[in-house]
Order: structure tokens, then C-alpha cells, then sequence
């Protein structure tokens, strides 16, 4: 038996591949053919003889099958990729069922793997199927199709792949050509759709072909039902379980008609004859009982060449059941009936297969010119249910509780648009946290236009009741699942969200405007600028301070770059409140400089004699603007930092100027600036530029020097020693940081250290050392020093760093053990030849474990020194 191209789905359609390859079945298991292979004669069709060798395949028609031999045949071309596969191909002759022949000839890639790039490379079969011409028309064989089979290809879900179907009759067989598709399926059931049959009469492939793809023993295994005629039309659901999702065929393509909800409109297949096979495919839900299936059959207008079924089947996954309809529906008006299932099936998948049709003999019969299209029609299927009758709010009650009666409650309505997603909303708040969860997965599948004022609702009540608790420094609570959901469902709708968040922003309370302001920030930044400069002005505090953030966040996002352009320009920035234009140009941030008029709306608030509030926080602006080349900017900040009268603001403008770097000799002139606070500042400023590569002035040593000398301020003397050591290193900046070593301050003697390491000073390592062994001094600054001597490849410590470093097993108390640490860390960048054996006693299991994963580190650490 053939293996289904859809591996993914083999358990379930092992059953149905019997049928869709009966051909195999039918045919045996042929061994190689080497002789040839003679189909005599039929009436009106001549003999055919086909031989296989290995580099081809040679075909020849005779009149008579006695003189027939492949012998001077047409020679049949083959893909380069066949050819090494005809060693194990074999000739199957078929007969139709008027008596005519053809040859099907099939290659096995399997057997023998074909090239990488070839198609059916290591599984499926290449066929042929090759027929003689009728009598009189022609002498050459036909070739009817040729391709591979069983071999799939398209994306995961989408995958196709072509076969070829023998369909055994009463008389003969009938072969079709068509596609098996992992998306149109008899719920599970492997499909031929898009089928071809080999037209005897013609010795061609029509198109159109209708076939039964259900397995017959399947069949035969089908329950039976029949249908009972309802004397009134019953009344529609308030909620549709069934979506058609695939059709073998529909007439227009308009499948979803079956179960629309409207009587008037009607699936009709698509193929000729009676539609035998032909199928739709429903989703359903599986939590949601079915009881029975409502069937109108013909539509109040009728269709042209509409027929109705005399049985049917119903499938699912795993059940089958032959309905049977007791008249023709389409002479009975209305044409409605019910079909009551034995007990109630839960299925995600129920398909409606034809079977045989009440239609005219003959109707559609393609050996029959005049007969007329038959088009076998079902106008609507309707899912019986033990909901049925009940009106939305009920349904949304239901919901309580969350068991297996809510869930499948749950699936109806999530399946039944907006009308119940409204419902779902109108009921919500009477139900319980269980019901709640349900409702949310219900409102997710509306639209957005629907959604989005709910979950906004949620977002601003959610935040505001979390308010208060976050307002009392309060443990942190469990997430709000409603808060989290809110959330995730105004992202998903993206924009559409905008006009209510905006909203919020505008009238709701502090944390629900704060709420609202990151979500329109994050899904709408174009709309949240204005948004959020129209709400800045009235906020304060806490709330102004992440309104502003939301602002910086829209504002970075390319996005909203033409609605930024629009509001710095002057007349519209002017048109604002000024705090709302220095927080425009705040929020903007780095991106200041590129915003085209940026500049102009920074120097029409940049003033010397502006009020302090603007003076400092233009500071951050400027800084950007300066980065950014714009020669105004800088030498405002410039002034800011050398002349303006208040610390505060030259406290800002050194705190900003770091990342300007034609501003470090200003930076430099403001470390002895006479507010303390402005000299920390300036001094931190120019650490990080030494940090960054920015190249300081000639004398920055010597001025940094005097301040660790002489200033009176502990955080100063830190902040130069801190400098000097992210500097490269100089002869006055080292003695500097020798002379510190002396210094009353642990944190500065620390910092000094810490600076020649940095500087890997060894012309002062005996200054270092004795910092290093004074048991007097600091164990942090003692820890400090040992840190440096390892940068300084000190190999004459290494004995005193062993001696600390296994102390630090059993320790007497915290000196030990961080002089312990410091001393691994210094051993692990000498890394002494012996390393492993003086730090063996630490791997020990009885070391305490973070010492012995310190060890660890120190031994698995790339050396830092030449040995």
C-alpha cells in the first residue's frame, strides 16, 4: 500500500490511502520489466507495445497486437532526473471500463534515490500513463500525462503533491489525475481535488472529475441515519458552530453559502455528473456537543441544474455516518429536514461527502451530449446543539464557572461574531473570575473596532485600582490578568487604538492617563505626540514625569518623525504652553539634532537672561544640538557651564557637556569651579570623556592633581583620583595618585589605587605593595591594592596572595575572606606555572561553594602577564 505524501498526518489517513492509490493495490508488487509489454487491440483503439530501458522508454501503436513490437517506436522523453531510475520502473496496463487500454508506467524513487536536486529525490514515483490512438487517428502513442507522485511540496499546511488514482468498476477501471492538499481534506482523509479522468471515448483528460474519496470499507462500516422532513422551517440559531473552511468544488467558488445563515443562498458543487465524492469541510469546536444536523436542501429561487442528494455522509475525524433523505427535496417546498446523531459527538472537524444524487438517468453522463449539467445542491447545514433557543445574554451567563458547559458556551459565542462579542462585553461584569477569563477569549475574536473600547475601559480601570497600592509601597502584587490581557489586545490592534487611548490620555485619572500615554507611545506614536503635549501641561510631579517618557519613547520612533518636524516648527511650538516645548525638546533626546528645525526651535527658547527652569533644562538639548555640530548649541552650553550666575545650572551643564568633546577644556576650567558641586560634576564629566577616548587638554594632570592634593571635599579628591586613572597615564598623574595614598579617606586612597592598576605603574608597585600588606590599613583599600599588584604582574606576591587566598577556607571573619577573593583574582591574572597545585586545596568539597567556583574562575582565567 502507498504511503500519504502528508507524513504529518499518517495516523489517520492510513485507512483512505487504499483507495486513493488503489492502483497499487490492484497491480501487485511487478518485479522489473525487461521484456516488452503488448496491450492488444480494443474496439476503436489500437495495440500498444512499451518496452523500458535503462536510458528510455520506446513506444509503438500497431493495428494488430500479434505483429506489435516496440522495435522502431517513438522514442519517449524522459526528465534527466527519471533516467537513473528506469532500472526499477515497470509497464501496468489498465483497462478502461469500455474496453480500452492504456499503460501506466511507474519509477520508484525510493528504490533507487534519485539526484539531490531532482524532485522526487528519495521518495514518491514518477509515472506515465501512455495509451494507443484511437482507430483513425493517428499512428503515434499518447502520451495522457506524465509527472511525480506522492511527493509533496508548498509550505508546512500547504503542502501538495500530484497522484494518480484507479478506480476499479463494475467493468474495467476509471483513472484520474489530480492533487492531494494537506489544506482540503475530508477532516483528516487524504483528498483528490482538482481532478482529471482519462475520457475513453476520446483518449483524453477531462477535467472536472468528481470522485468518491471516502474509503469503500469505511463506508460500508457507516453508521446509518436517516433524515425525518420537518413540516415548518425551524428556527435559525442564534449562534453558527459550523464555518466551511475547504470544498473539493462550488459552483462560483461560493462554498461558505452552506452555512451563512441565509436559506437563499446554497452550495453547489462544481463537477459533472452527479457529484459523487464532492465535499465541505466545516471547522466546528470541539468542546460544543452536536446533537443532530438541520439540512435545507434546495433555496426558495432554486439553481440552475440543481439536484438533490439521495444520501450523504457526515465525517469526522474519527466517526462516519450514511444519511439518508427519504424524497427528492428538490420537488418539496420548503426542502428542510433534521438528522438526529445517536449520541453527541465532539468533534473540531465535520465534513458533508455526496453520494448518490435523485437526478434523471443519464443527467451529466458526458457520454451523453445532450443530457443536462446536474449541479447537486445543499443549500444550508445547520449544527444541532443543546444551546439551541437560547438568546446571547443567557449564553454569556453560562459563562460562570468556567466548567465544561461554560467552555462550550464559550466556543458558541467565541464562533458567532460581533453580536456576541458585544453580548460578552454587556454581561461582563456579572460574572465571576472564571466566567471573566471565558468572556476575554469571546471579545478577542470581534474586531477591533469592537474591542478596543472595552479593553481601553480595562487598561484605565485596571491601572487606577493598581494605583493606590503602588502609592503605598505596597508587596508586589500578583499581575492582573485583566490589566496584562487589556494590554496585549490593544497592541494586537495596533492603531486602531489610538483615538481611544488618546482619550484617556486627555480626561482619565493620573495612572490611567500614565497607562494609556505607554500604549498610544508604543502602538500609535505618531498620534501620541500631540496627544501627549495637548495632556503635559496640566500633569505634575509623578505623572508629568512618565507622560514626558511616553513622549521620548513616541518621539524615537521613525514613525512619528514627519508629526515631530511639524511641531517643532516655530509658530506651532510657540502656539504651546513653554513647559510643553521644553519637554518636546527634552524628550527628543540625541535625536534632537536630527529633527530638521530642531535647532531653530532650541536658540528661539535659548536665552542668557531666560528664567532658571528653562536655563537648566535646555542644558540637555543643547548638549544634543552640540553633538550634533550646531555651532549655537555648543557655545551655549559653553557660556552655561563658564559664566552662568546660578551653580545649579553649571552643575547641569557639566553633567551633559561629557559627551561633547570640544568641550573638555571647559570641563577642565570648571573642576575648579568655586562651587563644590559644580567641581564634582565637571570632574565625574571628565572621567567618563577619559573613559570614552576623548583626548584631554596638556596640563588636565596637573590641574586634576591639585584638586587631589588640595580640595576640601572627600567626593572631589575620589572624583579626581577617578579621573586621572581613566586618563593615560603620566609621570604627574601617577604621582598624584601616590601622593593620595597617604590621603585620610579610604574611598580616595581606593580610588588611587584603582588608578595604578589602571596605569600599571610599577615604577611606585613598593607604594602599592605596602598598602597591600598593612595590616592596619582598610581591607577594602587593602583588597584594592592587591587587585592593582595583579595588574601589575607582581610575581614577588604571589606566596602572600596564596597564603590569603587559602585562609579565606576557613575564614575568622569578612577580612579574610575579601582579602581571599581579592587574592584569586590577582593569582588568576598572574597565573604562576604552579597555579593548579597552590589552589588545589580550595577544590577541596569541603571549601564553602563560592569560594571553590572563585578558585575555579581564577584557574580557568586567561593570563594578563608574560611569564
Amino acid at each position: 500500500m502507498s504511503r500519504s505524501p502528508f507524513r504529518s498526518r499518517r495516523p489517520r489517513i492510513g485507512a483512505a490511502v487504499g483507495v486513493i492509490a488503489a492502483s497499487s493495490t490492484l497491480l501487485g508488487n511487478a518485479a522489473a520489466q525487461v521484456a516488452p509489454v503488448v496491450l492488444p487491440p480494443a474496439a476503436g483503439q489500437q495495440a500498444l507495445a512499451v518496452r523500458i530501458d535503462p536510458g528510455g522508454i520506446t513506444a509503438r501503436a500497431c493495428p494488430a497486437a500479434a505483429a506489435c513490437a516496440p522495435d522502431g517506436g517513438k522514442v519517449l522523453a524522459v526528465p534527466s532526473e527519471v533516467a537513473p531510475l528506469l532500472g526499477s520502473a515497470r509497464v501496468v496496463p489498465i483497462t478502461l471500463a469500455d474496453g480500452k487500454r492504456l499503460a501506466k508506467i511507474e519509477a520508484p524513487a525510493a528504490d533507487k534515490p534519485a539526484p539531490a536536486s531532482a524532485p522526487g529525490a528519495g521518495s514518491g514515483s514518477w509515472a506515465m500513463l501512455i495509451a494507443a490512438p484511437l482507430a483513425g487517428k493517428g499512428a503515434e502513442p499518447i502520451v495522457l500525462w506524465s509527472g511525480w507522485t506522492g511527493v509533496a511540496t508548498g509550505e508546512h499546511g500547504e503542502g501538495r503533491s500530484d497522484a494518480v488514482v484507479v478506480e476499479p468498476l463494475g467493468s474495467g477501471s476509471r483513472v484520474l489525475v489530480g492533487q492531494l492538499r494537506e489544506d482540503v481534506t475530508i477532516c483528516g482523509r487524504p483528498a483528490l481535488v482538482g481532478a482529471s479522468e482519462v475520457d475513453p471515448r476520446t483518449m483524453t483528460l477531462l477535467k472536472g472529475a468528481s470522485f468518491q474519496n471516502l474509503p469503500a470499507e469505511e463506508r460500508r462500516a457507516a453508521g446509518k441515519l436517516a433524515a425525518e422532513r420537518r413540516e415548518a422551517d425551524a428556527a435559525a440559531p442564534a449562534f453558527r458552530l459550523l464555518r466551511p473552511t475547504a470544498a473539493s468544488s462550488a459552483v462560483g467558488k461560493r462554498f461558505a453559502e452552506i452555512a451563512d445563515g441565509d436559506p437563499k443562498t446554497a452550495w453547489s458543487e462544481g463537477k459533472a455528473g452527479a457529484g459523487r465524492g464532492e465535499f465541505v469541510s466545516f471547522s466546528s469546536a470541539d468542546e460544543v456537543g452536536i446533537t443532530g444536523l438541520g439540512l435545507r436542501i434546495k433555496p426558495p429561487d432554486g439553481v440552475e441544474g440543481g439536484a438533490a442528494p439521495r444520501t450523504l455522509f457526515v465525517a469526522t475525524p474519527d466517526r462516519l455516518f450514511q444519511v439518508s433523505l427519504p424524497e427528492d427535496a428538490w420537488l418539496k417546498e420548503p426542502a428542510g429536514y433534521e438528522v438526529k446523531l445517536p449520541e453527541e459527538i465532539r468533534a473540531s472537524c465535520l465534513a458533508v461527502v455526496l453520494d448518490e444524487a435523485y437526478v434523471p438517468r443519464g443527467a451529466g453522463d458526458r457520454g451523453a451530449p445532450s443530457a443536462p449539467e446536474v449541479r447537486v445542491t445543499i443549500a444550508e447545514v445547520t449544527a444541532r446543539t443543546a444551546f439551541d433557543g437560547q438568546a446571547p445574554a443567557a449564553l454569556v451567563g453560562a459563562l460562570a464557572g468556567g466548567g465544561e458547559r461554560s467552555r462550550a458556551a464559550a466556543a458558541l459565542l467565541a464562533r458567532s461574531g460581533p453580536e456576541a462579542a458585544l453580548a460578552a462585553i454587556a454581561g461582563y461584569d456579572k460574572l465571576d473570575a472564571a466566567g471573566r477569563q471565558l468572556a476575554r477569549g469571546v471579545i478577542d475574536t470581534a474586531p477591533c473596532a469592537v474591542q478596543i473600547p472595552f479593553f481601553t475601559a480595562r487598561l484605565a480601570s485596571g491601572a487606577s485600582a493598581a494605583a493606590p497600592r503602588r502609592a503605598a509601597r505596597a508587596a508586589a502584587p500578583e499581575p492582573d490578568p485583566e490589566l496584562h490581557h487589556a494590554r496585549d489586545r490593544i497592541r494586537r490592534c495596533g492603531r486602531a487604538a489610538a483615538p481611544a487611548l488618546a482619550e484617556i490620555v486627555k480626561a482619565g485619572g493620573a495612572a490611567a492617563k500614565v497607562a494609556a500615554a505607554r500604549e498610544l507611545a508604543l502602538v500609535a506614536p505618531a498620534e501620541a505626540i500631540p496627544a501627549l503635549l495637548d495632556a503635559l501641561p496640566g500633569a505634575r510631579g509623578a505623572t508629568r514625569r512618565d507622560l514626558r517618557a511616553a513622549l521620548a519613547l513616541a518621539a524615537r520612533s521613525e514613525r512619528a518623525a514627519p508629526v515631530v518636524e511639524e511641531e517643532v516648527q516655530i509658530d506651532r511650538l510657540r502656539a504651546r504652553p513653554e513647559d510643553a516645548q521644553l519637554d518636546l525638546l527634552r524628550a527628543l533626546g540625541p535625536s534632537l539634532g536630527r529633527v530638521k528645525g530642531g535647532s531653530a526651535a532650541f536658540q528661539a527658547l535659548a536665552s542668557a537672561s531666560a528664567p532658571f527652569a528653562r536655563r537648566y533644562l535646555l542644558q540637555a538639548p543643547a548638549a544634543a544640538l552640540a553633538r550634533a555640530g550646531e555651532a549655537p548649541a555648543e557655545a551655549y552650553l559653553r557660556a552655561s557651564l563658564r559664566k552662568d550666575a546660578d551653580p545649579h545650572v553649571r552643575l547641569r551643564a557639566a553633567e551633559v557637556a561629557a559627551e561633547v568633546p570640544a568641550l573638555v577644556p571647559d570641563l577642565l576650567a570648571a573642576a575648579s569651579d568655586p562651587d563644590v558641586r559644580v567641581r564634582e560634576a565637571a570632574i565625574v564629566a571628565l572621567s567618563r570623556a577619559a573613559s570614552a577616548g576623548a583626548r584631554l587638554p596638556a596640563g588636565a594632570a596637573e590641574a586634576l592633581a591639585a584638586r587631589l592634593a588640595s580640595d576640601p571635599w572627600t567626593f572631589v579628591r575620589g572624583g579626581a583620583a577617578l579621573a586621572i586613572g581613566a586618563m593615560p597615564a603620566t609621570p604627574a598623574g601617577d604621582r598624584a595618585l601616590v601622593g593620595a595614598l597617604a590621603d585620610r579617606s579610604p574611598e580616595v586612597r581606593g580610588h588611587a589605587l584603582d588608578g595604578l592598576g589602571a596605569h600599571r605603574a610599577t615604577a611606585h608597585i613598593e607604594a602599592v605593595r605596602d598598602r597591600a600588606e598593612d595590616k592596619e590599613e582598610d581591607v577594602e583599600v587593602r583588597a584594592r591594592a592587591i587587585l592593582a599588584l595583579g595588574a601589575m604582574c607582581d610575581t614577588s606576591s604571589v606566596d602572600l596572595w596564596t597564603r590569603l587566598a587559602l585562609r579565606a577556607k576557613a575564614p575568622i571573619g569578612e577580612r579574610d575572606q575579601r582579602l581571599g577573593s581579592a587574592a584569586l583574582a590577582a593569582l588568576g591574572a598572574v597565573h604562576p606555572a604552579d597555579l593548579p597545585a597552590r589552589l588545589k586545596p580550595l577544590l577541596d568539597k569541603d571549601t564553602p561553594h563560592g569560594l571553590r567556583e572563585t578558585a575555579r574562575a581564577a584557574l580557568s582565567a586567561a593570563p594578563q602577564c608574560r611569564r
